[in-house]
């Protein structure tokens, strides 16, 4: 088997995104749509000789994109970059255009970070990156990973024999076409807020959205947080708020999304309504915040409907953000 002396980015343009050789193994692309996990750097390590990728969804300003490398050198490889672009299927030969579309973090971050990796291990970027699947129809992905920050990519390619040559004899490089689907309406608003636990155990935690001002009725909305196992929505047209409930996993560090989405024929959200939510977590009366429990009556829910919630606990609010929509 040839040496290489970089990261492997796999490759869906052939088995492993390097010149192919007699007894390589297969492995999936290393581009990976995916639900936002708990802990990405096992998750996708553990993972690596399967195919982990699962369908965008069209109707969300959210897709988590999360990348991932295998460091085929024979010595030990640090802060590298991974950079991931989305194209047109007619433009992957004309880098030019589709390197100006880049993925960002949260943070708006055109790019991931590698910690330190091994001779033939795997890592997975630090961050993940956000794909709006509303802002185009552009579901064909390129990632590079470099070991500098802005990544050696040509302007552009004469033939189509030259690209196949780069895309398949440069293991830093991979493309991939995500399969998508709608399997709800276009969600107009969303947003994303920090969820940590700091404690190694888990914690039952509660998110609840309430609608202040006037929304329109049959506007939905909800919030979501996999990891958490926390789904839940409501429609104004017989609830004004709604609660999603789980266990945030011993010290996660992620996000919970809040999202809304108009009913058919509004295409403008109210001036001066908001979208607030507040997180709450489940507390004993063993410790001195449980005092700052709020009353169950506030709430859709009791302490029985909620996942490892203590016996006569209380909800003890941590904090709350909201968003303002303005004309």
């Amino acid at each position: 088997m040839p040496t290489y002396d970089g990261l492997l980015i796999r490759n869906d343009l052939n088995d492993n995104g390097v010149v192919p050789s007699p007894g390589y193994p297969y492995y999936s692309p290393d581009i990976i749509c995916h639900a936002q996990v708990a802990d990405p750097q096992t998750y996708f390590v553990n993972n690596y000789t399967s195919d982990p990728n699962q369908p965008a969804q069209v109707g969300s300003h959210t897709n988590f994109i999360y990348t991932r490398a295998k460091n085929l050198s024979t010595t030990s490889k640090s802060g590298w970059y991974g950079h991931v672009y989305r194209a047109a299927a007619s433009l992957f030969m004309t880098p030019s255009i589709w390197k100006a579309n880049p993925l960002s973090t949260r943070a708006g971050n055109p790019y991931t970070t590698f910690g330190t990796i091994a001779p033939n291990a795997v890592g997975v970027g630090n961050d993940v990156l956000l794909l709006d699947g509303l802002a185009n129809h552009y579901f064909c992905l390129i990632a590079v990973a470099s070991p500098t920050v802005t990544p050696n990519i040509p302007a552009s390619f004469p033939t189509y024999a030259d690209y196949i040559v780069w895309a398949r004899q440069n293991q830093n490089v991979c493309g991939r076409n995500l399969t998508y689907l709608q399997s709800f309406p276009n969600r107009q608003f969303s947003r994303l807020d920090d969820l940590t636990n700091p404690q190694s155990s888990a914690v039952p935690v509660l998110a609840k959205v309430e609608v202040q001002g006037s929304l329109p009725s049959g506007t939905t909305f909800g919030v979501q947080c996999a990891p958490a196992g926390m789904d839940a929505s409501a429609n104004t047209s017989s609830a004004q708020f709604v609660t999603g409930s789980g266990m945030v996993p011993g010290n996660f560090s992620g996000t919970v999304t809040t999202w809304g989405s108009l009913p058919a024929g509004v295409t403008s959200w109210p001036s001066g309504a908001s979208l607030k939510t507040t997180l709450y977590y489940g507390q004993d009366a063993t410790h001195p915040a449980y005092e700052y429990g709020e009353a169950w009556e506030s709430f859709d829910v009791g302490p029985g409907d909620i996942e490892g919630m203590p016996e006569n606990g209380v909800l003890v609010r941590l904090g709350e953000t909201g968003t303002i929509f303005m004309p």
